[in-house]
């Protein structure tokens, strides 16, 4: 089998640094003093955000705690500087922390211990040496080497802690950072190396202000080529335009410049039933303060009966976002603008590799006569920032709170440290949420720390989560999808060839409801039903399905892959007709008509073209079909 390539960012956001302001520019040129400033140095894509009251004063305490001490926070960060935060890859959540410009090392959150550490690089290191702060030593050697182990009597002299696992910045004979180790009982084990390095500090004074500044004619600049582009999308397609509102500082961005190209528009906001309470205030008073109409597309609680049948969601099983997100904007969509409209969505590429891919107009899938179009694709976060500070707009209190991310606060692409900090401001939702998770779990053989390690947000578990389910002797295995579904095939034989045709049998571990499910049977074929032999029959020409009230599959092809879909196909039938979650997606997607949902999908055969789109569309369906069927060979 061959093996996946690792995705790489290709591209980096252009962010700079005055030297003398000591301030970020999204422009080469410093606005102030007119210097060139130099362009930041950190993990690829850049995507870096200021820090706020609470990041920083999260930062402050975590290095306190790391070192024992108040001096290396000192050291590392002084006072009255800009702070950046830049999110890099890590087991759960961690950034970069960039001040003078200059990476001085990585916040992170470590999931064992529940706690958030500190590890400094190359400049955090030779700070923390030149100043003698924190945990450092000298060595008697000039450099070292990655995975070396330093013994106390090559040691010249530093503070040395006395817990394992503490981080230790190394500097060579002549007092220059090297590297960075971890503290293994009488040893230093290293984990990081690098050339000699001297300290890069900036005594100039900054503030947002001054940034905003320093970079007031590039946000003009910015503001004037996202204005023509909403502009020139308007003018070619024509439609009414919505601007897709989250919340999130990124549709804020996208609202302002669109109020600012003097389009007469509405706002839409999906309420999933899962935003934070303040998301919900805040969203409505923009409505008010902008003075522009909102739509609100709701989910109405769907999530909390649908996980009854689905279980939780996963990120590799994210039927939520179809049930909570798609579907209700569908129909919101469709009630206000039956004939299409352009949506300005706040999304960019440095948000995630998949958007980097995306252009910045686009067609929805779900709504072919809408056009999306994004004005911000090709903005940083700290554009995002700039621009919404420069504009003096009001910002989600969240993200004050110490959020970087808003949304659904249960979302299972969550880290645990996000998961903490909601556990913090709303107790109450939290509480709810983890009792709910823990009879699931619990009624499936998983216990307490299955759910504390939040190994639920997976149906895969990928390795890193594997090892420290083993460190904390976690049971995990591969049946973690199947546990979440409401039935399961117990028995398959394979293709028999007989009579020129190919045949597939199954066994569920439920008794089929044919009374509902010979309703749904006609997007399929012809449709007979015996209540008296309990047998319900699709045929499709020369092909078909029988089912029987014990749970009996029978499909019948005159081709292996015939018989392979039409077995697909009724198995999403029985899932449909028997665990329906009312979510609407096939009613709204079906161009004929021809279904109507009372308790469970009802097909009305003389119109259904069996064109299979609301089998495809069917979240309930599509996700737990692949799962039922994804371990099975047939």
């Amino acid at each position: 089998m061959q093996k996946m390539k690792k995705q790489i960012w290709r591209e980096k956001a252009e962010v700079y640094w005055c030297r003398n302001c000591n301030i970020p520019l999204i422009t080469p040129k410093c606005e102030i003093c007119g210097e060139i400033g130099r362009r930041l140095s950190a993990t690829p894509p850049i995507d870096a955000r200021p820090a706020f009251k609470e990041d920083e004063d999260r930062i402050r305490r975590t290095i306190r705690m790391e070192y024992e001490d108040h001096k290396a926070e000192k050291t590392l960060i002084g006072e009255g500087k800009i702070i950046l935060l830049n999110k890099i890859p890590h087991i759960d959540q961690a950034d970069e922390v960039i001040v003078d410009g200059r990476v001085i090392g990585q916040i992170y959150y470590e999931p064992r211990i529940g706690i958030w550490r500190f590890k400094p690089v190359e400049e955090g290191a030779t700070r923390l040496i030149m100043d003698k702060a924190g945990y450092w030593c000298r060595i008697r050697k000039e450099r070292i080497e990655k995975w070396d182990r330093i013994s106390r009597s090559e040691i010249i002299d530093g503070e040395i802690p006395n817990h394992y696992g503490k981080m230790v910045a190394i500097g060579n004979i002549n007092g220059k950072s090297i590297g960075v180790g971890v503290y293994e009982g009488n040893e230093i084990k290293v984990i990081k190396v690098w050339e000699p390095q001297s300290p890069h500090i900036i005594k100039a004074k900054a503030t947002i202000d001054k940034a905003l500044k320093a970079n007031s004619k590039s946000l003009e600049l910015l503001e004037a080529r996202a204005k023509s582009f909403i502009i020139e999308v308007e003018k070619k397609y024509g439609r009414p335009v919505c601007t897709s509102f989250s919340g999130g500082k990124d549709s804020l961005a996208t609202l302002l410049l669109s109020l600012e190209a003097g389009i007469n528009q509405k706002m839409l906001f999906n309420d999933t039933g899962l935003e934070l309470p303040e998301t919900v205030s805040y969203v409505e008073e923009i409505s008010k303060i902008m003075n522009v109409e909102l739509i609100k597309a709701e989910a109405n609680g769907i999530f909390w009966s649908a996980i009854e049948v689905f279980g939780p969601p996963a990120r590799d099983y994210r039927w939520c976002c179809k049930t909570c997100k798609l579907i209700p904007i569908l129909k919101a969509m469709k009630n206000n603008y039956p004939s299409g409209a352009l949506t300005l969505v706040g999304q960019r590429k440095y948000e995630s590799l998949t958007r980097a891919k995306s252009p910045s107009i686009w067609k929805n899938k779900w709504l072919p006569d809408s056009i999306n179009a994004s004005p911000i694709m090709d903005w940083s976060a700290l554009h995002v920032w700039l621009y919404v500070m420069w504009k003096k707009a009001p910002v989600n209190p969240l993200y004050q709170m110490g959020f970087d991310r808003l949304g659904c606060w249960l979302c299972p692409s969550c880290e645990l440290a996000e998961f903490k900090l909601v556990e913090k401001i709303h107790p109450e939702l939290w509480s709810a949420w983890k009792e709910k998770l823990m009879k699931w779990a619990k009624d499936r053989g998983y216990d307490e720390e299955w759910v504390e390690m939040g190994l639920w947000r997976w149906i895969k578990i990928p390795g890193d989560q594997k090892r420290i389910a083993k460190e904390k002797k976690i049971t995990v295995n591969d049946e973690c999808g199947v546990k979440r579904l409401p039935t399961r095939i117990i028995k398959i034989s394979g293709y028999s060839p007989c009579q020129e045709s190919y045949s597939i049998e199954a066994k569920l571990d439920v008794e089929i409801d044919l009374e509902r499910i010979k309703d749904v049977l006609p997007v399929i074929g012809e449709v007979k039903y015996s209540k008296k032999l309990r047998i319900a029959t699709a045929i499709m020409g020369k092909n078909s399905i029988t089912l029987t009230q014990k749970g009996q599959l029978t499909v019948i092809s005159k081709s292996k892959e015939d018989a392979e879909i039409y077995f697909k196909s009724a198995l999403k039938a029985i899932l449909r007709g028997m665990y329906c979650i009312k979510c609407g997606s096939c009613q709204y997607l079906c161009k004929v008509n021809a279904i109507k949902i009372s308790d469970h999908p009802i097909v009305d055969e003389d119109k259904c073209v069996k064109c299979g789109k609301c089998q495809s569309n069917c979240p309930l369906a599509e996700y737990t079909s692949k799962i039922i069927v994804g371990g099975i060979s047939i």
